[in-house]
């Protein structure tokens, strides 16, 4: 196995490590703050009184330094779920790249006889026009057809009742 991405890898290190520490503290800061502006006992700094000013009452002030603690709370969150999003959508990319597949498509000169293709070995099968494709280039590797076109194949005689359970060919 090869290793991990160097740079997502110190990400996550900073993440588990320094960041969610950070944002804990920084949570539990604002808590104490916001009880010290509510005249809590224990919290916050002493010297932290909101005074009146000449444009605000103390009451004002002191509404305008909880909404500001609030705002900035939220502005947290915010930013906790989008790098949340982030290493969720990196993940899902992730995971639907290593789903891609290179196309098995024949090169030219070098087609199976006509009998050996999945387009010749639908032919005469039930329901070739629902589940078929008689175009198909693939060479035949399991009842005559493709791949996907065997699966398509037995999932359409399940689904009329037919009796698939001897469906399954020796391995070679």
């Amino acid at each position: 196995m090869s290793k991990p991405n160097r740079d997502l890898e110190m990400a996550g290190w900073s993440l588990q490590n320094i960041v969610a520490v950070n944002v804990t503290a920084a949570l539990e800061h604002i808590t104490r703050e916001l009880h010290a502006l509510d005249g809590h006992v224990g919290g916050g700094d002493p010297g932290m009184r909101v005074q009146s000013t000449s444009e605000l009452t103390s009451v004002e002030a002191v509404a305008d330094e909880r909404w500001r603690m609030r705002s900035a709370v939220e502005e947290l969150r915010d930013a906790k779920a989008d790098v949340l999003s982030s290493i969720r959508a990196l993940n899902e990319l992730c995971n639907a790249l290593k789903r891609l597949r290179a196309p098995k498509v024949p090169q030219r000169g070098t087609e199976a006889p006509q009998g050996l293709l999945c387009s010749a070995g639908q032919v005469g099968k039930e329901g070739a026009d629902v589940w078929g494709d008689p175009d198909c280039p693939m060479p035949a590797v399991k009842s005559g057809m493709c791949q996907a076109h065997s699966k398509r194949w037995y999932r359409h005689r399940q689904a009329l009742g037919i009796d698939v359970s001897m469906d399954h060919e020796p391995a070679r």
